[in-house]
């Protein structure tokens, strides 16, 4: 299945971010010429070094024509410094309105594409094109966090809300054609472009970060995540798992682990004693297994009978109970007569499979019903491990991948899941054709693990169409809570005045609704004439001094007194409560006209008080079609006092990408298993869901953090199950 590059999977046109449409245009400007001017200084301040390396080539060049290249490229740019600074911002800009128009892309430069259209060019054109891809993926290779938030968020401005701006082929082609138009051509454009690409990163770095800051600190899409990490640096990776991935050999290092134990022991304790009825039977069944007759191969005949042996036994193998002791069965085998005449290698491979098992038996992050389903994986996994033992080291393995896909699986299988669940179905289903048609043919590992994936794929797919559904009602509150966040911090100065009651009722009411409906419509003519009324009537109601300001103030106040009049109309305040303000407002502006001063109460007393809010969790069920849409947030004004357990949660939401899996607990039902499914771009919302139920679940980040703190809810680890026992048997090996 393909790893998404970002949290936000594709939806309709309609479920867009929750930026103001008229803060866009003017963020977009000042982010794009903010960027020019960066790139300008950038350029200045890499210049003295590119000229210094091009006389230094060209002191050390053996023939006449490198060195006249190389000084003669020096000269060139030294006396066209300033026309390439200019030219550099003139082709940015031109690569920014073309990303904006996408009509003006037929008219800008063809670049090559693929190796076909390489063949129709000069070499020195090709030449030219590497060396601009080289700078662009310089950059993406070491600035990619901030190219990726910047570009997305440039996206987002300009309307396109599932974009990315290509920021680093921008870079690359302004320097590439600003070189082209000030007249340095041919080798010296390639040196040139080449002897950038060892610097792009100190000299263009600094400016790609400034630019995603810039627009962070603007509002622009502050939640914004990956959803993944690039495999370079996966911090989920242990120490103990680098030094393995260096040495490749993870069968020599199990080695260490199994020859201090005895043969019939067990790493941890989980699965019988040798003894019983179970293994008893095991052992005689593989020693009589031993003297069967078995065509020659090609392997060894020895090898030959221990395939034959492990085949019967595998199809014949009980099936274990749920609830029980589960029986390694390799321990049974090894301890058989067959068993214990394995030469040496096989004998250790026998050891540490059954070794892994006991891992995997004693994992309590498997439920009991999946454990039954994968003890049943013993036979076939030790028949694949003794064929090829790069079964340890190659996640790329067929046997490998499908353990992985049935770790997928019991992620969201619960500790619950039994035969009525349809997953659980699958994977007894693909077990049991495993059991009895595997022989030595690994292709059918491969062919149960599509078989496998095609299922789980398919499921996910379900939950993103109901995230889809649910989306737009997730967008449409975070823009609500924006909007009244926007609201509050606009009235906000005009409420520490000390205002006259019926304005400080009139700015808490009425018009922080009339702020709140203009933020959501994003009209800025609409919004700027609230402000200004609203500015308009907090001055009207100051004292007026003199003849000539209550002059002045009398003759504006008939359209200030409209103005409102309209605006709570469009509002449809009550016809009572209207002309009750109206009138207030009539009575206080006639006594300011009179030279009177107004009686004020201090706004400030209607502020919060000091006194904490109760941190409460809230919930409220929203229906969405055939999706039921379950908001989880903070009582407003709540924050929990910060703790060490509570930054160690945030950050471990912070971290959370698309398809992380979490477990809430539910008195009524037992622990539900969500699956992350979007992010939203403005506030970081999680909106959830569960391929087996039609319920989805969006979580401000606050809220699921102080879930996490309580113990109420828990993020899933999603390693598959024999990588998890691997590091599990290496950290024994460790720790002894």
């Amino acid at each position: 299945m393909a790893v998404p590059v970002d949290n936000v999977i594709m939806f309709p046109d309609g479920v867009r971010d929750s930026t103001p449409d008229f803060g866009r245009s003017q963020i977009l400007v000042k982010a794009r010429d903010l960027m020019a001017q960066e790139l300008r200084e950038a350029f200045r301040s890499l210049l003295p070094t590119l000229v210094e390396e091009l006389l230094a080539r060209g002191d050390v060049a053996l023939g006449r024509s490198d060195r006249e290249l190389f000084y003669g490229t020096r000269d060139l740019i030294r006396g066209k410094a300033l026309r390439l600074e200019g030219v550099l911002v003139a082709k940015w800009l031109e690569l920014c309105r073309q990303e904006l128009h996408p009509a003006d892309k037929s008219k800008s430069p063809r670049h090559i594409g693929d190796a076909e259209e390489l063949q129709l060019l000069d070499f020195g054109a090709i030449d030219q094109e590497l060396a601009v891809k080289a700078i662009a993926a310089r950059l993406r290779g070491d600035c990619d966090e901030n190219l990726f938030g910047a570009g997305r968020r440039l996206a987002s401005l300009s309307g396109q809300a599932e974009g990315n701006w290509p920021l680093e082929d921008f870079i690359a082609r302004s320097l590439d054609m600003a070189f082209l138009d000030a007249g340095v051509v041919g080798m010296a454009r390639v040196e040139l472009l080449r002897a950038i690409e060892r610097h792009a990163v100190e000299a263009f770095g600094t400016p790609i970060r400034r630019l995603n800051d810039f627009l962070i600190g603007r509002g622009v899409l502050p939640k914004l995540r990956r959803s993944y990490t690039p495999p370079a640096t996966d911090k989920k990776q242990s120490d103990h798992a680098e030094s393995v991935a260096e040495t490749a050999d993870i069968f020599a290092l199990l080695q260490g682990l199994v020859t201090a134990q005895p043969v019939n022991g067990t790493a941890n304790g989980a699965g019988n004693a040798v003894g019983s009825p179970m293994s008893r039977g095991i052992g005689e069944l593989a020693t009589g297994l031993s003297r069967l007759e078995v065509s020659p191969g090609q392997m060894p005949v020895a090898m030959e009978q221990v395939m034959s042996s492990l085949h019967s036994l595998q199809r014949v193998a009980p099936i274990q109970a749920a609830g029980q002791s589960l029986v390694n069965v390799l321990r049974e085998f090894r301890a058989s007569d067959t068993g214990q005449s394995l030469e040496h290698l096989h004998a250790v491979t026998v050891d540490i499979v059954a070794t892994l098992f006991d891992f995997i038996f004693g994992d309590d992050s498997i439920s009991d019903p999946l454990k039954v389903l994968v003890a049943r994986l013993q036979i076939p996994v030790l028949k694949v491990a003794m064929l090829d033992r790069t079964f340890f080291s190659s996640r790329a393995h067929p046997a490998r991948r499908l353990l992985e896909g049935i770790s997928r699986a019991a992620v969201r299988c619960g500790p619950e899941a039994g035969h009525g669940d349809p997953l659980y179905a699958c994977i007894a289903e693909i077990i049991d054709r495993l059991q009895k048609e595997f022989t030595q043919d690994t292709s059918l590992f491969d062919l149960l693990c599509v078989e496998l994936n095609t299922f789980l794929d398919g499921q996910e797919a379900a939950a993103d169409a109901r995230a889809v559904q649910a989306a737009p009602l997730v967008t449409q509150q975070e823009r609500r809570e924006l909007a009244s966040l926007a609201a509050d911090e606009a009235i906000a100065p005009w409420l520490t005045m000390s205002l006259p009651p019926v304005v400080t009722d009139l700015l808490n009411q009425e018009w922080r609704m009339l702020l709140i409906r203009e933020h959501l419509s994003g009209d800025e003519a609409a919004w700027g004439v609230a402000m200004s009324t609203m500015s308009d009537l907090v001055a009207s109601v100051q004292p007026q001094s003199d003849v000539h300001s209550r002059r002045c103030l009398a003759a504006r106040l008939p359209t200030l007194v409209r103005r409102i009049h309209v605006c709570l109309e469009d509002l449809k305040v009550a016809d009572e409560r209207r002309l009750a303000l109206i009138d207030k407002l009539f009575t206080l502006h006639a006594g300011v006209l009179r030279g009177a001063v107004p009686l004020v109460t201090d706004s400030r007393l209607h502020l919060p008080e000091a006194d904490p809010v109760p941190v409460r969790i809230t919930s409220e069920r929203v229906e969405c079609g055939e999706t039921h849409l379950e908001r989880i947030f903070l009582s407003p004004g709540a924050l929990p006092p910060p703790s060490l357990h509570s930054n160690h949660a945030q950050s471990s939401v912070a971290r959370l990408q698309r398809g992380d899996w979490l477990e809430f607990s539910n008195a009524e039902k037992g622990p539900l298993r969500f699956r992350l499914s979007w992010v939203s771009p403005q506030r970081g919302i999680l909106l959830l869901t569960s391929p087996q139920s039609p319920q989805a679940m969006s979580v401000s980040p606050e809220a699921l953090a102080l879930q996490i703190e309580r113990g109420e809810a828990s993020i899933l680890a999603v390693e598959p199950i024999f990588d998890r026992a691997v590091r599990n048997a290496l950290e024994t090996l460790k720790a002894a």
